[in-house]
């Protein structure tokens, strides 16, 4: 299983914490993007512009061995409209709610059912993802979580696709898929 800090390449984002003595109440991290790290993140994630990007968290203890994090991630981002291509504004606000274990904890393993499968409960907790050493990298997550918040057919506020009849013969009724395949058979011989 490949993890976040196995990848080569940086991310948009970085936001390294350290987890070796967090405090009893937890370590508050906060984040405001730059405006390289903002252009960055517009490239990366194919949009127009991240126009603001702040995270507010709070790390904490988990369990014997793990790492909870949680808090909220806000901006707002423009895209482009997927039917004029004009500029869409979007806010960003998600909830961060995420578990870390060491990737020799036994909770990093899911263990299969006794018919062979995997049984997730979509209402359920994410899988705790894995680090390794004393500091986890929270930027690639922050990144995935934006991506995952974006609207993915963004419009432009009134507009719609408008509707065009592709039938060359609307008046031939209705055409059997299987007639195109006869016609290139035809024209094969």
């Amino acid at each position: 299983m490949k993890t976040h800090d196995d990848i080569d390449e940086p991310g948009p984002i970085t936001l390294p914490v350290s987890v070796n003595r967090l405090p009893q109440n937890g370590m508050p991290v906060e984040f405001v993007a730059d405006d390289a790290q903002r252009a960055a993140l517009a490239d990366h994630l194919d949009i127009v512009a991240v126009e603001t990007l702040a995270v507010d968290l709070t790390v904490r203890r988990w369990k014997r061995d793990g790492i909870a994090v949680d808090g909220r991630i806000r901006g707002q981002v423009v895209q482009a409209c997927v039917v004029t291509l004009d500029p869409v504004p979007e806010t960003v606000d998600e909830e961060v709610d995420l578990i870390f274990v060491p990737e020799t904890s036994r909770l990093a393993r899911i263990e299969p059912t006794s018919d062979g499968e995997l049984h997730l409960d979509p209402e359920g907790r994410d899988i705790p993802e894995t680090f390794r050493g004393d500091t986890i990298d929270l930027g690639p997550f922050i990144v995935e979580l934006v991506g995952l918040s974006l609207d993915p057919y963004p419009r432009s506020p009134g507009v719609e696709f408008s509707e065009h009849d592709t039938d060359p013969d609307p008046s031939g009724g209705k055409v059997s898929p299987f007639a195109a395949l006869g016609r290139l058979k035809a024209s094969d011989v």
